[in-house]
Parts: C-alpha cells; structure tokens; sequence
C-alpha cells in the first residue's frame, strides 16, 4: 500500500519553517517576562519540548515549563509569558490552561489553525497566530515546523530571546528529507515485529527521543519508548536480561555529546549485544542544535512512515484517540 500523502508531508517538512517566518512575523507580547510556559496536548506539546532544549543549548535564561494538563502550574504570574497551543483550536486541557491565565491576567499568545482559541484571542485582543489549514491529512503531530518556527519568532519580535532568524533560515536550506529516507527505511525494516526503544543523551531525551517514541506510535499503530543516558544505565537496561529478540534500541547518538556519555552509548550497545538484543545508532548530523534535531526527527518520521508499511497500517489517522475524544464528550 502506498500512502503518498505522509510521504509527501516528510518531504515538504522544511517549507514549513519558511511559512511560518511569513505568517508570524509580526506577532509579539509586550512586557518584561522571566519565564515560558506553554500549555498544550499531544502533537500540539511536542514543539515545546525542543524550544527547551533550544533556549538551554544556547544558554538563554528563560526557564520553560510545559504544562500537559488541565491546569496552570502554581508558579504562573505576571512574570510568565504563557504560550497556548493547541492544532485544532478546541483542545479541552489547553482551553482550561487559556481561562486560568486570563483570570490571573497573566500575558498570552495564543497558536492554532483557528477553532474555539482563535474566536477567545479575537474577543480579548490576545495575540494569535494562525497556523495555514493544510487539510485533514496533516495532523498536529505533522505541524511541528509551523510551530516550532512561530513560537521562536514570537520570542524574538517581543525581546524576551536574542535574535535567531539566521539560524531558523540555514535549516531551511539545510534540512534534505530524501537524504535521510533509506535510513528511516532500514530502521523500520528492522523494527518490524520488535518494539522500538530510543534511547538519547539527557540533552536530547524529551526534544527527540521521546517525540521518535510518538511518531512510532501514532503513525505506526504499534508500542514504543523512550529513555535518557546515564540514567538508564542505573536501572532500565537491567530489564533487558532475559528479553532476546523483543526490542530493537536504537541510540541516538551526538557525538558532541559528554565524552562520559558517549563512553556509556557505546559499552550499552556492547552488553545489550552479548544479550542478543538488536541496536542500531543515528548519528544525530548537522551543523547547529536545530539540525541536529531535525535530522533526527525526520529519519524517524521516515522509520514511522514505514514501518506501518510493514504493518499494514494507515499512518495518518489516529483512530483511537477519536473515539476516546468522542466518548469523554
């Protein structure tokens, strides 16, 4: 079975980036802010996860904290600038997240195609920016260019971050989706009828191993995970001492990482070997943070893509959060 239109999507995944530039570039918060926090669910959380790792790799004081929840994280006041996300515009925790900071009168941008967010941010002159409506084939967990690129340049046209256009701009010219397709391919040729498991540095666990995870699970209809060096060496890779053929790790490897880390990768894939587990490694590539994540995420949109191929799955519905959405009403 062919799905073009997921394929199709990986490959056009930089344009995002150069839309977004466009369609954001004038919307800013005025104010003096000490912290970020984003609000938003699933596929419309995931852009926050790598704003974080982002603004700590360039060592930008703006402490991050992304809310997955119904409410505000205590710590919310005047002093945070609170970042709402949400695809469709009617997520119900992230719409519950908006209501809270308006009562505490704490400073908002809203992101969503429209929806109930676009109509409250219109009614309240709340800064809103409007993601393009692709259709229904791309689904949030898709739009995380559009997202990540609007919510850096919302930061930089309000003063809280220094700024980053050139950066944004070199990965448009840099990322190469069809240059990392066979690798996905392989990846996924191997995975099939084994659970994935990626595994990163601390750096890099919630940015990308854990949205690799997702992109498995909602593209490829079949369980994975995730988890951070060192601390996995402390426990989880104990649980591998009986479960040959099961798993296939796959190391995501920044060879800027620690030297102590890359040490701990390497003796890892050494052990889990004599135990006959399968491990592979991604060499996370690329000349900024950015890249390098990107890279990444796009050899596992690739790996997803086609291990439901494998499967026999349809990667771009997610059946069965919808019928959870519609039961909880």
């Amino acid at each position: 079975m062919n799905y073009s239109p997921l394929r199709q999507i990986i490959l056009d995944f930089p344009l995002q980036f150069k839309k977004a530039l466009e369609f954001s570039k004038n919307i800013k918060q005025e104010g003096r802010f000490n912290k970020l926090i984003v609000c938003g669910m699933g596929g419309s959380a995931l852009p926050a996860d790598i704003i974080k790792t982002f603004l700590e790799e360039k060592k930008i004081d703006l402490p991050t904290y992304i809310c997955r929840n119904y409410d505000l994280p205590f710590f919310a006041d005047k002093n945070s600038i609170v970042f709402v996300s949400s695809y469709s515009g009617n997520t119900e925790e992230t719409l519950s997240c908006f209501a809270q900071a308006q009562k505490k009168e704490i400073k908002m941008v809203s992101f969503a195609k429209g929806g109930k967010l676009e109509k409250l941010c219109k009614e309240n002159g709340i800064p809103f920016v409007k993601y393009p409506d692709d259709g229904v084939t791309l689904q949030p967990r898709f739009a995380i260019g559009y997202a990540v690129c609007s919510m850096l340049c919302v930061l930089i046209n309000s003063k809280i971050i220094p700024g980053f256009i050139d950066d944004i701009k070199n990965l448009i010219s840099n990322l190469k989706p069809a240059s990392l397709e066979n690798q996905g391919k392989e990846l996924a040729q191997k995975s099939k009828n084994l659970i994935p498991l990626f595994y990163a540095s601390s750096r890099y666990g919630e940015s990308v191993a854990r949205i690799c995870k997702i992109k498995i699970n909602e593209n490829s209809k079949t369980q994975a995970f995730w988890n951070v060096f060192p601390e996995l060496n402390h426990n989880e890779m104990v649980g591998f001492t009986k479960l040959a053929g099961k798993f296939h790790i796959i190391i995501l490897k920044d060879p800027e990482d620690l030297p102590r880390i890359l040490k701990r990768m390497q003796i890892t894939r050494q052990i889990l070997e004599k135990k006959e587990i399968l491990v592979s490694e991604v060499k996370m590539e690329g000349a900024s943070v950015l890249e390098k994540i990107f890279n990444t995420l796009i050899t596992g949109a690739w790996m997803s893509y086609y291990l439901a191929l494998e499967c026999g799955q349809d990667p771009i519905p997610v059946a069965m959060v919808e019928e959870f959405k519609k039961k909880m009403g």
